[in-house]
């Protein structure tokens, strides 16, 4: 007991030099003594603080670094950036998951200590001859002499059983995907144990040679065998039954939030990589992974839907084209460059991981007019709308000039070009022809970038009177004052049967039916109204959406024949 006193003392005196930390591995029953030769220490990463979604500086780097090095599908040296963002996220839970750690995707102190002993640890495993206990360290000067007076160490240490290796019990008999189970025996080896679930593997943890912790492995429901091999050999086995996976992404009350809400990786469907991961709209991208349905299965863009997708090579394979616009909260956006998530969900509705996708530059190189939109003929006096839909190239600013033909003036806009975000813009533009006739529309548009410009021509009829019941008229309103939700009847002349579009303050609706010959139209008043209510079904519009609150709006219809004069209506 003296001489074991005597050791705490003597390390403190050696420790007033230079200190490295020596690692010893006692010896098995009869073995010889046996020392790993250490790793070199230019590759030991030691991380000092926690680190979380959103931390920056230079700890996140270094853990990146260190990801990175461990070649996880879809890593790559784009990671080293200095933020903590969702690939970091994704590359933590990968390695808690090789080391039998918690996979919260934050750097806590049980992954900064898993990381230093992967980084810091010892090249060389211990052979099949000999246990592998825990390491014992001391602290000692370099280079290292044993002074003479030191006392003489314990001759005997603590050591793991050996034996056949053997499996007693599962801390649980029926478990899910992604969930750790402990399984409890003897002749487990401190490290290189394999745990087999089925025809899958998954690396085990242990601790004391009498169990082993591991995460069951992606897997269908069903019930499998669950055995060790190590050095020692091979066990028996026991059953275990996998059962239901659960839901993989975080819930969300609005859905707009799923941007953000990180997607986890324990499912029987998983994504390997996304070939290619970075490309522009309009680009076709590969996914690769397993557990995919034949046909059925659902890729999630962000929060764009691409539904009904069919898979190949036996399920590990699919493709989909990133799309121009995505629908959120406020309609559809276009899709501008950053990174985006992409999940799958099969048939069944099992649930993938999530990996990112990089969009880059977008949009046509060259400008072009893909379509023009609106009346044909419209009555003498009444104003006409056409729509204009522009390819552009990326952030270019247009300019437009419209000649409607009539000799009225060229209009060009006197506020400042719009600037494009790329792929396609929506003009609007409106017109009233004073004398009855055939009219050529020339729309010119030029954009800033290549000083390049294109035209396109739309014919229009202007008549004298109406179609049909008479002249396209509004005579009045019945009522002419309610609250929102009150059905108004418009009372006039000229109607189209199914085609009106009724204008309410800078909404509306399109596509309205008219009844008694066309002389009354129903209508309900609107909560909100948006410009983006009166342009045509498949075209991106970015107006705000305005709350229809009390007061004075304008009331008027449109058709292929033109527009009604105003009415007033009052919501109270």
């Amino acid at each position: 007991m003296q001489k074991v006193a005597l050791i705490p003392a003597l390390v403190v005196l050696l420790l007033a030099g230079t200190v490295s930390a020596q690692t010893y591995f006692p010896p098995a029953f009869g073995a010889p003594a046996y020392t790993p030769a250490p790793v070199s220490t230019s590759g030991c990463v030691v991380l000092t603080s926690d680190l979380s979604f959103g931390s920056r500086g230079s700890e996140v780097t270094k853990l990146q670094q260190f990801l990175v090095a461990q070649n996880y599908p879809g890593g790559g040296s784009w990671m080293i950036t200095g933020y903590f963002g969702q690939a970091t996220v994704q590359a933590v839970r990968n390695f808690q998951q090789t080391a039998g750690l918690s996979m919260t995707g934050s750097l806590d102190s049980a992954t900064r200590s898993a990381i230093q002993t992967r980084s810091c640890g010892f090249e060389t495993p211990f052979p099949p001859s000999h246990a592998a206990p825990a390491p014992v360290t001391y602290p000692t000067p370099y280079p290292y002499t044993t002074p003479s007076y030191l006392p003489t160490l314990p001759s005997t240490y603590p050591t793991y059983p050996f034996g056949s290796v053997s499996i007693s019990s599962l801390s649980t008999y029926s478990a899910q995907v992604g969930t750790s189970v402990t399984i409890y025996g003897t002749g487990f080896d401190a490290y290189g144990n394999t745990v087999h679930v089925g025809g899958s593997t998954a690396t085990a943890y242990g601790s004391g040679g009498t169990s082993l912790t591991f995460t069951v492995p992606s897997l269908s429901q069903g019930t499998y065998s669950v055995y060790v091999t190590n050095s020692r050999g091979t066990s028996n086995s026991l059953s275990l039954t996998v059962s239901q996976t659960p839901s993989v992404c975080a819930p969300s009350y609005y859905q707009w939030q799923l941007w953000s809400q990180p997607c986890g990786i324990y499912s029987n469907v998983v994504l390997d990589h996304l070939s290619p991961n970075w490309a522009s709209a309009g680009s076709t991208v590969t996914i690769r992974g397993n557990g995919f349905s034949s046909v059925g299965n659902t890729i999630y863009f962000g929060e764009s839907v691409i539904a009904n997708v069919a898979s190949t090579n036996n399920g590990t394979t699919m493709t989909f084209m990133i799309p121009s616009q995505i629908q959120t909260p406020y309609g559809f956006q276009q899709v501008l460059p950053g990174n985006y998530p992409v999940r799958v969900v099969n048939a069944t509705g099992a649930q993938s991981n999530s990996l990112t996708l990089s969009v880059t530059m977008q949009g046509s190189s060259s400008l072009s007019i893909a379509d023009v939109s609106g009346p044909t003929s419209i009555n003498l006096g009444a104003q006409g709308t056409w729509i204009v839909v522009v390819n552009v190239p990326y952030g270019a600013y247009l300019s437009t000039t419209v000649t409607w033909g009539d000799g009225s003036p060229s209009y060009t806009p006197v506020v400042a070009p719009p600037y494009a975000f790329g792929m396609q813009q929506t003009l609007t533009f409106t017109h009233v022809y004073n004398s009855a006739g055939t009219y050529t529309i020339t729309f010119t548009v030029s954009s800033s970038r290549g000083g390049n410009s294109v035209t396109a021509t739309k014919t229009v009829t202007v008549i004298s009177t109406g179609g049909g019941s008479g002249p396209l008229n509004l005579n009045s309103l019945a009522p002419m004052q309610g609250a929102v939700g009150t059905t108004v009847t418009l009372y006039g002349s000229g109607f189209a049967s199914t085609d009106n579009v009724v204008h309410f303050g800078i909404g509306g609706s399109r596509s309205v039916s008219s009844t008694n010959s066309g002389t009354q139209i129903a209508y309900a008043v609107p909560t909100n109204v948006s410009a983006c209510d009166l342009i045509a079904p498949g075209y991106f519009c970015g107006a705000p959406v305005q709350t229809v609150t009390p007061g004075t709006y304008p009331v008027y219809v449109t058709n292929s024949t033109g527009a009604t004069n105003i009415v007033y209506f009052t919501v109270q």
